[in-house]
């Protein structure tokens, strides 16, 4: 029988921390079937589809 080392894997904030890395909370804005990360953008495509003033 042969003894199976298992090293744990490091968790998702130890590799953040380690390399740098930040991450941010992001809103996303739906229109039909299209996700935008700009509320400005939405509502741009959302006027060009309809062409009227939606605000």
């Amino acid at each position: 029988m042969t003894n199976k080392t298992v090293t744990p894997q490091p968790t998702e904030e130890a590799l953040m921390a380690k390399y740098g890395i930040t991450r941010e909370r992001m809103d996303y804005y739906y229109l039909d079937s299209f996700r935008y990360t700009s509320l400005k953008d939405a509502v741009a495509q959302a006027k060009r589809c309809s062409n009227t003033d939606l605000v």
